[in-house]
């Protein structure tokens, strides 16, 4: 194997008869169903005046302490879109789960608390899950569910990652977005319609990697239209193609806007480091090595071992990009099981000459933390 060189402002606190509602009551609002099995006595129940939380017993220290952060939540995401969330949203903590969903239909949502991430940090996860989660109930009621369909659910999710990260004072994470789709879009180029094939699901990615074409697409229409009118874009889901929903809200084509967004998108240009959480939460780039020697015609398969505090980093939020030849390549999950370390196969085109090339390696984590290196590779005769 062979080397390769190279708190935001704090929140308007809660009125004294406010905090007082914060009380530990299993009330009538928490019952509104019986009981699955394996919940019975396993959980502990926990209500605000608009929240309420079932959490594993054994975790309730995490919703006491999260539980008036929760209802400030639902206070601001209710105001922001248009006094549309249920008067009472149950929350369901799911230790084992790792997916994280919601259902309109009975106004709650489960958050799994079962990733790496979530271990690591587990009243941010929870926190900043909540409020993602909250955002689309709020977006599906102002479009009376058309926000949820297939072919804008891209830009819903978009917009819930917007509006949780204003609420808790961490939009500079969304400086971030900008390279990631920057190198998307190098990879395949980005379009409106490319965005109509997400989809949600379980296992279904729901990273700010995932989320990083139609998040730029969003700041550029704020931008342009400003917050009313992008506001607007999701009342005006309720019926129709997207098309009709950015004439109705912005009064302008969608060609113009794809035009303007992917011009900033490619105009974004090399990144620098981005810190929002902290230094030790970063993205740290302990070792690359590859796989074999790096000849004409070949692909060379680099392995990146990257520290990553957080656990929040996953593999396709990080990129290669060899300087001579422009290739951007994303990472991918090693194939051995156990493994810890990115993968990047990097192609070698047939004419490249022998010497020593630069690349570039960027890392993004889902906090927003954004790190890159330069390294140098060899090519042989």
């Amino acid at each position: 194997m062979s080397r390769v060189s190279g708190r935001p402002s704090p929140k308007r606190r809660l009125t004294r008869t406010h905090a007082t509602r914060l009380v530990l009551l299993a009330t009538a609002f928490l019952a509104p169903r019986a009981p699955l099995p394996a919940e019975q006595g396993a959980l502990a129940r926990i209500v605000s005046e608009h929240i309420g939380m079932r959490i594993p017993l054994e975790r309730e220290w995490l919703g006491r302490d999260s539980i008036s952060d929760l209802e400030q939540c639902w206070r601001y995401v209710n105001g922001v879109t248009g006094d549309s969330l249920p008067r009472k949203l149950l929350i369901q903590i799911e230790w084992e789960a790792t997916d994280t969903r919601l259902n309109t239909a009975d106004s709650s949502i489960s958050v799994g608390m079962g990733s790496p991430a979530a271990q690591a940090a587990p009243k941010r996860f929870l926190l900043r899950s909540a409020a993602r989660e909250m955002a689309l109930v709020g977006l599906a009621q102002m479009s009376r569910g058309g926000a949820l369909r297939p072919e804008v659910r891209a830009l819903t999710e978009g917009m819930a990652e917007i509006l949780a990260h204003e609420y808790d004072h961490s939009a500079r994470a969304l400086s971030a977005v900008w390279p990631l789709a920057h190198m998307l879009d190098r990879i395949g180029p980005l379009s409106l319609a490319g965005l109509a094939d997400w989809r949600a699901g379980p296992g279904a990615s729901r990273d700010l990697r995932a989320a990083a074409p139609a998040i730029t697409f969003l700041l550029s229409c704020l931008e342009l239209q400003g917050r009313d009118r992008t506001l607007r874009l999701f009342e005006a889901m309720k019926k129709g193609s997207l098309e009709g929903a950015i004439v109705a809200a912005f009064r302008v084509r969608s060609t113009l806007l794809e035009e303007s967004w992917l011009e900033k998108v490619r105009a974004s240009g090399p990144a620098e480091n981005i810190t929002v959480t902290s230094e030790e939460d970063a993205p740290v780039l302990r070792q690359t090595s590859a796989q074999a020697e790096a000849r004409p015609g070949t692909t060379l398969e680099l392995r990146l071992a990257i520290e990553d505090a957080g656990r929040d980093l996953s593999p396709g939020s990080v990129f290669v990009v060899d300087e001579h030849s422009g290739h951007v390549v994303e990472g991918r999950a090693p194939s051995e099981k156990g493994a810890a370390f990115t993968r990047v196969d990097l192609p070698i085109e047939e004419q490249r000459r022998p010497g020593k090339y630069t690349l570039r390696i960027l890392a993004v984590d889902d906090a927003g933390n954004l790190r890159q290196w330069s390294r140098t590779y060899v090519v042989q005769p």
